[in-house]
Parts: structure tokens; sequence; C-alpha cells
């Protein structure tokens, strides 16, 4: 059985929001046609710390917001979409029931969206691939996009993905701390909330993407991690590798091998 996030993870991250406030979401579901699956059932990690961020970006908790993600050993159910080609909402809770934050004040996560796929059977340590990225659009971050629909993000899977299941990441990254980041004690800086939710696509196409490690994804220099949320526009660059397009250079045709 893997390791999940230890004790001491747990009591390290609640000191350190603390110590800097932050505001907290999570993914609450996935549907197809409306009809949405429960926490309990689809989403990785548990409850219990699904509402910590991650601040260290070279942690294998990156992945998931934890490390444990055999889901034979922790009861999550695979959701099953209906084809490659279809539109697949993301469930977040939209962070109204945010902490005081250390100014003073209620805070709401503000920053970049993004959602990737990696093949079940690399065990959501690598092959993770972008099929979603949003920054600002019109002057808004993506995560306000989401606050202003109810907690609803749709990502569409490209029907050239091969069928099998899969490891859904999807993330937002809060930038409310990132310039003040001490990237020492991760107490600071950007603040990573990811969940995983295991997929059936089915009748899609041939291409498994070349994906990335993760943690790797990320670097710490990256000037985006570092942006500051209240003085960014639209030409912002959302962090991590380039986004799946069909017929762009690195996508091979794959036969997957299976993984009971």
């Amino acid at each position: 059985m893997k390791s999940g996030i230890s004790l001491a993870s747990l009591v390290f991250a609640a000191a350190s929001l603390v110590q800097t406030g932050s505001a907290q979401t999570y993914m609450t579901g996935i549907s197809m046609y409306g009809a949405s699956d429960l926490t309990k059932n689809t989403i990785l990690p548990y409850y219990s710390i699904k509402n910590f961020p991650v601040m260290d970006f070279d942690s294998d908790d990156l992945r998931c917001r934890t490390s444990e993600t055999d889901i034979s050993q922790t009861g999550t159910t695979v959701f099953k979409v209906a084809k490659a080609g279809d539109t697949v909402t993301l469930y977040w809770e939209p962070d109204s029931k945010t902490i005081v934050s250390a100014k003073g004040g209620p805070e709401y996560i503000n920053g970049p969206c993004t959602v990737y796929l990696s093949p079940y059977e690399n065990d959501a340590k690598d092959g993770w691939f972008k099929i979603y990225g949003s920054g600002m659009v019109n002057g808004k971050w993506c995560t306000e996009g989401i606050r202003s629909r109810g907690g609803k993000l749709d990502v569409t899977i490209d029907a050239s993905i091969a069928p099998g299941k899969y490891y859904l990441r999807g993330e937002t990254i809060g930038l409310n701390y990132s310039t003040l980041n001490s990237w020492d004690d991760y107490t600071q800086g950007a603040q990573s909330f990811a969940n995983c939710a295991v997929i059936e696509i089915v009748e899609g196409g041939d291409v498994v993407p070349d994906g990335e490690s993760i943690p790797g994804i990320y670097d710490k220099d990256d000037e985006n991690l570092k942006r500051d949320f209240s003085d960014a526009d639209d030409s912002y660059e959302v962090p991590g590798p380039a986004e799946y397009k069909p017929g762009q250079e690195g996508a091979t045709t794959s036969k997957k091998k299976s993984k009971n």
C-alpha cells in the first residue's frame, strides 16, 4: 500500500495556514449530462485532508493533494465517461466558506485552473498531459469564473484520446500569497488545490499523448507562479506544460495496457 499524507505533514500544513491565511476549495464531484457522483465515491483524497493546499511543489502530494492514489485502498470508484469528445463538468466547492486571512478579512482563491489526464496504469506518477488550462480572460481569473458558475468547470475530453481508465486531475492555483514566497519552508507562495478522480473513457480515438511526471510539471522560478494576482492581465500564461491539441508534436499513438 502506498503511503498517504502523514500526520506530521497535515500539522505542518495547518500551521502554514495559520501563518499566511488561505482560502480553501476542493473538487466535490464530476458529471456527464448533469448526473453527478458523490465525493465519497469518486474524488481523491478523503474529506479530512482535502481542504489543505499543497505548497511544496516538489512533493508527491502535488499529484492529487495526496500521494495515496491507489483506489483499491481508498474505496474510490471509477466514473464512466460516455465517450471521448464529450464535456465533463467538474464541481468545485466555490470556496464561499473561507477562513479569515492574515490580512484581516475573508479571502477567495485567485488564479489559474488546470485539468490533466494520466493513464491509470501509471499509478498517477507520470504520463500526465494537460487537457485544459485557463488563466485570466477578459480581466477575470479562471477561479472567478468557477465562482460565478456556482462551482462548475466544463472540460472537453478530445475525441482523439484513446479509450481506457485514466486519472483525472483538476487543479486551481491560488496566487494570493505568490509574491510573498519563501520556498524554503513552504509557508508562503503559490498554493495548489488539486483533486483527482478515476474515469473511464469509451469510444475514443487511438492517441495517448506524451506526458510528464508529477511532481515535475512546475518550475519554482516560473514567474507565473510568482505573479501578483491583483496585477495580472489576459497575457498571463498558465504554468506547466502546454495543453494537448490534436495532431501536435509529442502526441503518440499507443495501445494501452490494462490494469485491473
